[in-house]
């Protein structure tokens, strides 16, 4: 196998015997000049299909994680139906790193939708069950059971299906997103790139508020006793968030209500830090 671009000493997109490019891990393979080639008994993993926007985030990402959401994206593969997404690995990797990291920081989050997720998606649910008990014990982390909707979500969202929104929904929903993208980046001063990773995600969630606006199910758990405390964090991004209510009040007439706005804050805060980051 040939290694042709570094994306760190331990990832690279390589060329395999029948002249397909993939994403491969393992110890050093990326570290030389290029090309070189590399043994395949030092290929820890393998990635065929993602999507170029995803290479940051593979670069970013540590191993261990890596590693696991690999895992995770094979027994998803071999126990569902469906076809999934290439990407779905990195996806998972994504969910899985935040979810460490709020843990690790000792931030609860409730999930909301758990027993809706759990119901219409039983085995997706029991993959998410799965993960959680899994990632308690190779990263070392307390997490609370409906995680697992988090990951059943990040599943079934990576299935390969016609969309059923009509062409008129999808138009307006895309203009309500930029909209809101727009208001970030004149609040906090930066640009997005909408072909990025992180603008792939910001935009999932962004959907996720949208959707739930136009079936009239607003988000309700008991996170909205935080909101004090990160609209005190995150000035900025809770102008945002006020902002962005306001759009979506004018264009779908229904308002984001505060356990709403502060799950809008914390994405919008997290695209700013990786945005920031990279400038």
């Amino acid at each position: 196998m040939q290694v042709i671009r570094k994306i760190n000493n331990n990832a690279a997109i390589c060329v395999d015997g029948k002249g397909r490019e993939l994403v491969a891990l393992g110890k050093g393979i990326g570290f030389g000049a290029l090309p070189h080639d590399v043994a395949l008994a030092d290929i820890t993993r393998t990635f065929y299909g993602v999507d170029a926007k995803y290479l940051d985030l593979i670069g970013e990402m540590p191993e261990d994680v890596l590693e696991f959401a690999g895992q995770l994206a094979d027994v998803c593969r071999a126990t569902l139906s469906y076809e999934l997404s290439p990407n779905l690995p990195i996806t998972l990797a994504d969910h899985v790193a935040f979810m460490v990291k709020r843990a690790r920081e000792h931030m609860v989050v409730q999930m909301p939708l758990a027993y809706d997720v759990q119901q219409a998606h039983p085995a997706e649910y029991r993959l998410g069950e799965m993960a959680v008990r899994g990632a308690r014990k190779t990263f070392g982390v307390r997490l609370d059971r409906h995680e697992a909707t988090g990951i059943a979500l990040s599943i079934v969202n990576s299935a390969i299906t016609m969309s059923e929104r009509t062409a008129r929904k999808e138009r307006d929903t895309e203009a309500l997103l930029e909209g809101i993208t727009r208001i970030v980046e004149d609040e906090l001063d930066i640009t997005v790139d909408r072909d990025s990773f992180d603008y792939a995600r910001f935009a999932t969630h962004v959907q996720y508020l949208i959707d739930r606006v136009l079936a009239g199910e607003p988000i309700a758990t008991q996170n909205e006793e935080l909101y004090d405390d990160v609209v005190a964090g995150y000035p900025q991004a809770a102008r945002c968030a006020v902002k962005a209510s306001a759009l979506v009040e004018q264009r779908l007439g229904g308002k984001l209500t505060q356990e709403e706005q502060l799950y809008l804050m914390l994405h919008v805060n997290r695209i700013s830090e990786r945005v920031t980051s990279r400038t």
